[in-house]
């Protein structure tokens, strides 16, 4: 129960910074508490489920506005219709790309150690990557480049250790965006894609090795934790230089990897 809780909180602190709360989780979870790294993929994705309810609360008045405009929505790129169609061709392409690395992730035996090391390579990469983003002041309409190219690299973050947030943040930022323009509409294309990936994991039945109810508790209690933590985190995210923090922490994951 401890452990649950002990998740839960991480999930809903490390979720809005660009440090992958899903590969420290792993880390955690496998390092620390033994778990098998399959169901420590499988549990960390669940846990997301708190912190998704977490950002509909926290952008309601954009998610309101998004559904008022699907009366008389058109499948384009038009002022009114962009922010729709980049959701929703970025999500289809996040699904087809983290499926198919989902399965494989999953479905592949690493030992723990080995598990550890690649968790800690894509920290690295995703640190390295915010190293170089920069955003450029003149920002530029969503277009169908940016639903490809912003739908491929999430999927990407179903590896553990590859921070969804961090490598979309990054790609809008090189794509031209500001930074507050990229952090918000990175966590606005978190809301399809979590919801698609909760009930995915539901169809496969693919619920990690625990009960229903620690499952739960972890999930209410990221929840919670995100209300509580969001904004004030948001607003050192846009600050702090965590892509150092990701370099660290893979490092540390990679040398107990070397050393075996």
């Amino acid at each position: 129960m401890f452990e649950i809780l002990l998740f839960g909180i991480i999930q809903g602190i490390f979720e809005w910074l660009p440090i992958s709360s899903q590969g420290n989780l792993a880390l955690l979870m496998v390092g620390f508490s033994g778990m098998v790294a399959n169901d420590a993929i499988r549990l960390s994705i669940f846990l997301h489920t708190g912190t998704l309810l977490s950002v509909l609360v926290y952008f309601r008045k954009d998610v309101a506005s998004l559904l008022k405009k699907l009366k008389g929505y058109r499948p384009d790129y038009t002022e009114r219709n962009c922010l729709l169609t980049f959701l929703l061709v970025s999500t289809l392409v996040t699904g087809v790309v983290g499926f198919m690395l989902f399965s494989y992730v999953t479905a592949t035996e690493i030992a723990g150690t080995a598990f550890l090391g690649l968790v800690g390579i894509a920290l690295m990469a995703t640190g390295i990557l915010q190293k170089f983003s920069k955003g450029r002041e003149d920002r530029m309409q969503l277009n169908i480049k940016d639903s490809l190219l912003l739908g491929l690299l999430q999927g990407l973050s179903v590896i553990p250790g590859i921070s969804r947030s961090g490598i979309t943040v990054s790609g809008f930022l090189l794509r031209g965006y500001k930074s507050d323009d990229a952090l918000r509409l990175s966590f606005l294309m978190s809301i399809p894609a979590v919801l698609a990936a909760e009930i995915g994991l539901g169809l496969l039945g693919s619920l990690p090795d625990i009960t229903i109810a620690e499952v739960l508790i972890g999930i209410v209690t990221s929840f919670f934790v995100g209300i509580l933590s969001i904004h004030l985190l948001i607003e050192v995210a846009k600050k702090t230089r965590f892509w150092a923090f990701c370099i660290v922490m893979g490092l540390l994951a990679v040398v107990p990897a070397l050393i075996w």
